[in-house]
């Protein structure tokens, strides 16, 4: 107890600060979100069993995270803090993975200071929260670098350790495609440094062929429709881009402080928080004394390649260097940066981060250990503000209409707007709803089913429902209500139609960012007895 008393202190911490966030700011959910707990429900009811997130052929994570939405729905019932507990659960689960991934990599003091890093992230902050397929995609990264590192310690693997890191990796892919990189180098490690003979690289092959079992079932029965979106329908620029200064600059410079800040939900917005430059001058810290070596003595390269390099620690540092690229793959495809593309780097840096601490806190040079501490002292104060403020933002962050209704851009709406909709709602029992993509499903969720929704006036009707759960139209009478945001260039011209159809004034109702308009019949009434 009394070795690990740092990762404790830790987890205990984090543990009671997560909670009381989902608590205080975590009372809605967004389109993603909503999908998935509308998933859950369905399973606890019945209706429908997915392999895959309704709508999309890919991410099985989405699905998992469904099946234990609906055990905590028979629980607690059907709710979004009953749903985003399940991710929060998760979330400190990974924690604990993490620590002991970093203590098969290095040694104790290196991974509980690597696990301060990484808890107070600010990249992966709201993700501690958000119910997206990306949970178990987090659990796998330790668990597959645990597996490796017991393998590429032993001179002989045992086929049992194989056979479970064959598996892992195929459950690592089926549960998000993101993995793929990182899995093919993990391999290539192994296959460089001989640690797969012929019988127990079989045994490898058993376990992949099993994990992958479901997923190549599930693409022979659906005209191979994960396959394809894989190899041919994924949105995605190549790395054609990389030939481009302007592009290396925009990912560099623009993006990268950007990814270290906690705005990193979906897509960035124009601005970069301060912590963002923080966390990013640190990585870039941590990466660069982990080249150094390698930078001075390139012969190391190879020696690091092949396993023959003496020292253990710069050993770990050359792997870590090199799943930290192959997790930066998929980020570099995308002619747009998306920040979620990249997180697993965020658990191999957090490993570096921790590994310059433990070298300045055991260096007999006064300076180095100032440094450190320099170090320390900035994850540990800006790691905590910025916990302290996404714990005051109630809110949801979400795509909206920008551009004059040309594009999408992020936005962020109160939770204080969508309860002032949501109890506008149920006074006037509205039953049938309109309003844009990024509400359809929220309102849905939120509303248990009981509303009829549709974006289909505003834009192209998005229905992710599978064909075995019945979709409900709603109508377009006075009873109806439109739910848009404020801000909406098109706001003025709906008032004039909703006038035009119902034959009399509209009722218009403004919540902050959204507004609601709903048929004269919906208008308040006078009192006839006088009162």
């Amino acid at each position: 107890m009394r070795r690990h008393a740092l990762f404790i202190g830790v987890f205990i911490f984090i543990a009671a600060a997560r909670f009381a966030i989902l608590l205080a700011s975590q009372a809605h959910v967004h389109s993603d979100e909503a999908i998935i707990g509308l998933m859950g429900k369905h399973i606890l009811e019945g209706r429908y069993f997915p392999f895959y997130m309704y709508g999309q052929p890919y991410n099985a994570g989405a699905a998992w995270e469904s099946y234990l939405a609906a055990i905590a729905f028979a629980f607690f019932g059907v709710s979004v803090i009953s749903l985003k507990s399940c991710i929060v659960a998760l979330s400190l689960l990974c924690l604990f993975l993490f620590y002991r991934m970093g203590c098969a990599l290095y040694d104790v003091r290196t991974a509980g200071l690597a696990t301060v890093a990484f808890a107070l992230s600010p990249s992966l902050l709201k993700w501690h929260f958000q119910v997206r397929g990306y949970s178990w995609y987090f659990l796998s990264i330790p668990i597959l670098i645990m597996l490796f590192a017991s393998i590429d310690s032993d001179r002989a693997p045992k086929q049992r350790m194989l056979f479970f890191f064959g598996l892992a990796s195929a459950v690592g892919i089926w549960c998000l495609e993101l993995a793929i990189p990182l899995v093919g180098a993990l391999w290539l490690l192994l296959i460089l440094r001989r640690r797969l003979s012929l019988s127990n690289a079989a045994a490898g092959l058993v376990g992949l062929v099993m994990g992958y079992g479901p997923v190549t079932a599930f693409n022979f029965t659906h005209q191979f429709s994960n396959w394809r979106y894989l190899i041919i329908e994924r949105p995605g620029g190549g790395f054609s881009s990389l030939f481009h200064l302007s592009a290396l600059g925009r990912i560099f410079l623009d993006e990268m402080p950007k990814f270290f800040g906690p705005d990193t939900v979906l897509w960035y917005y124009p601005e970069t928080p301060a912590s963002g430059y923080v966390f990013y001058v640190i990585a870039l810290f941590a990466v660069g004394v982990a080249i150094w070596p390698f930078a001075k003595s390139p012969s190391k390269i190879i020696r690091a390649l092949r396993g023959d390099l003496s020292d253990h620690p710069q050993k770990r540092d050359f792997d870590v260097l090199v799943l930290t690229a192959a997790s930066f793959v998929p980020y570099l495809t995308q002619p747009v940066g998306v920040p979620s593309y990249f997180f697993g780097g965020c658990f191999l840096l957090s490993v570096l981060t921790g590994r310059i601490l433990e070298r300045s806190f055991s260096s007999s040079t006064a300076l180095l250990r100032l440094a450190g501490a320099g170090v320390l002292a900035a994850i540990l104060v800006t790691g905590v503000l910025v916990t302290i403020r996404v714990g005051q933002e109630n809110q949801i962050e979400t795509l909206s209409s920008c551009n004059d209704g040309r594009s999408y851009c992020m936005t962020r709406i109160p939770g204080a707007d969508i309860e002032g909709v949501e109890q506008y709602l149920r006074q006037h029992n509205v039953m049938s709803v309109w309003t844009t993509i990024s509400f359809v499903y929220p309102l849905l969720f939120e509303s248990g089913e009981t509303l009829a929704i549709s974006n289909a006036i505003f834009e192209d009707p998005l229905r992710v429902y599978p064909q075995k759960i019945p979709w409900r139209e709603p109508r377009l009478d006075p009873d109806a209500a439109f739910i848009i945001e404020t801000d909406a260039p098109f706001l003025s011209l709906l008032e004039a139609r909703c006038t035009q159809a119902f034959g009399g004034a509209p009722l218009i109702r403004h919540y902050g960012k959204l507004t609601v308009i709903g048929g004269p019949s919906q208008q308040p009434r006078m009192d006839t007895s006088g009162h």
